[in-house]
């Protein structure tokens, strides 16, 4: 039960006259969705009309209010009203005309609300505490400006950079990808290819170090204990992404966060791509590495995965870059979990297992990088043999 619709129980609890208006005046949210959840509550048992038409709660009702939080029924209940007065501005709408503000997901970052306006389906995302200090939402803002009229991404009709708050449309029909479906990755696949191959100039890189530095820093302030050597697989990821660098890759607009769950099929079969808060310039093979992290991919579906996406098999070079990524993301999103994790958030064994994903790839990669440079030296060793001839 949402706690919003427990709220409205808690109430009828205690006063069983209350009228719609009255309770309208009391938490600010719209009379159409006091009288869904009124509805709802009176559907399912958890309430009953008498002969006076007055609501009381049922013994399920009671049981229900048993653990009932009213501190947070508050917050909720101020969060729904002022997010219906977002909503209904941002379309043009009366407040009673907004209805639903349903938790549809509660994500590692935001939380996703689905309500309706005029017959049509909306999405309104709340951003996650503490995820001010972990998303640039200027950076997000500015992503899907140029992301506008593509047909890659979400259609947003109202975005907030400095709280998060966004509302985009509902894709209709719409489902999560299974990444054990052959089909569904193909499309996921072909999603990420054209967001890769379209013209887009992105209005700024993903700086891998940067972005571990920051998340370091505000691990610091919390006082997160770090992994033992973290500081010496930091070391090598930064050696390790030196390397990278000298390869000269080119780069293009990538969505960062490319991970099943942000992978939408709508009813055509077509992925659709949501969340772009960490998009930025960089090299296309991070996209992939991103999606095995998320996926929980063992080595042979990351390494089949690549060969996909590359359509032919890859070479030594960028199974080097791929490992670098996967090695140098599963840092970063290891302080990234042990941030949100001293804010009072569980994300049971991530934290370790992508630290693990950065001790186990980094060593990969730095064994192909070391081959590269032995065939270098002694590609550099026959030319000198064929001009001292």
């Amino acid at each position: 039960m949402q706690t919003f619709t427990k709220m409205i129980l808690a109430i009828y609890s205690q006063n069983p006259a209350a009228a719609t208006s009255q309770i309208t005046q009391r938490i600010g949210v719209p009379p159409r969705m006091i009288r869904q959840a009124r509805a709802w509550l009176g559907k399912t048992g958890y309430l009953e009309k008498d002969e006076n038409l007055n609501w009381h709660a049922t013994d399920i009702g009671f049981n229900a209010l048993s653990d009932f939080d009213r501190n947070k029924a508050m917050d909720e209940a101020h969060f729904l009203s002022e997010a219906t007065g977002i909503a209904a501005k941002a379309l043009g709408a009366d407040r009673d005309e907004i209805s639903g503000f349903v938790l549809m997901d509660k994500g590692m970052t935001n939380d996703s609300y689905i309500f309706l306006c005029r017959g049509k389906t909306y999405i309104y995302r709340r951003a996650g505490h503490g995820s001010e200090m972990l998303v640039d939402r200027y950076r997000e803002y500015s992503n899907y400006l140029v992301l506008q009229g593509r047909g890659i991404s979400d259609v947003v009709v109202y975005h907030n950079p400095i709280d998060g708050t966004k509302i985009a449309e509902f894709i209709e029909e719409s489902k999560g990808i299974d990444t054990n479906n052959p089909d569904h990755m193909r499309e996921a696949l072909k999603a990420i290819r054209k967001l890769h191959n379209a013209d887009i100039v992105s209005p700024h890189d993903f700086d891998f170090i940067k972005t571990i530095d920051f998340y370091e820093e505000i691990c610091h302030n919390v006082e997160v204990e770090f992994f033992p050597r973290y500081y010496k697989y930091k070391e090598i990821i930064k050696d390790l992404l030196a390397k990278v660098d000298k390869l000269h890759v080119k780069k293009c607009f990538c969505h960062i966060d490319f991970v099943p769950g942000n992978c939408l099929l709508n009813k055509d079969g077509r992925v659709v791509l949501i969340d772009w808060e960490y998009s930025g310039r960089q090299d296309p093979i991070v996209d992939v590495a991103m999606f095995c992290i998320s996926a929980d991919f063992d080595k042979n579906r990351s390494d089949e995965l690549l060969v996909q996406y590359l359509e032919r098999d890859a070479t030594k070079e960028e199974w080097a870059r791929f490992y670098t990524y996967i090695a140098t993301a599963g840092l970063m999103w290891s302080l990234w979990s042990e941030f949100k994790t001293a804010n009072g958030e569980i994300f049971e064994g991530y934290t370790k297992r992508t630290f693990n994903l950065c001790r186990r790839y980094s060593k990969l990669a730095r064994d192909l990088f070391n081959e590269i440079d032995a065939e270098n030296k002694d590609n550099d060793k026959d030319k000198d043999k064929v001009l001292n001839f």
